[in-house]
């Protein structure tokens, strides 16, 4: 008789995959997250890498406040 522990099976499913994990300089684990918003008619993206759920509410938060263009992306 086999017993199958769904809470191990749960916690693998609710992982994010490796390509949304990252490290940073210090060792600390984030994870990346999508955001939207509308402009005029659409619904645009974009993504940001936080902590964690609680630390992206403030990445947005401060963006709310502060964020600006800082240049055009090149190759």
């Amino acid at each position: 008789m086999s017993v199958v522990s769904f809470d191990k099976f749960r916690d693998m499913r609710e992982r994010p995959d490796a390509r949304f994990v990252r490290t940073d300089d210090h060792g600390q684990v984030m994870y990346l997250f999508p955001l939207e918003y509308e402009m005029d008619l659409s619904t645009w993206s974009a993504k940001i890498w936080a902590y964690s759920f609680e630390d992206a509410e403030m990445r947005v938060k401060a963006m709310r406040e502060s964020l600006a263009v800082c240049g055009q992306m090149h190759a």
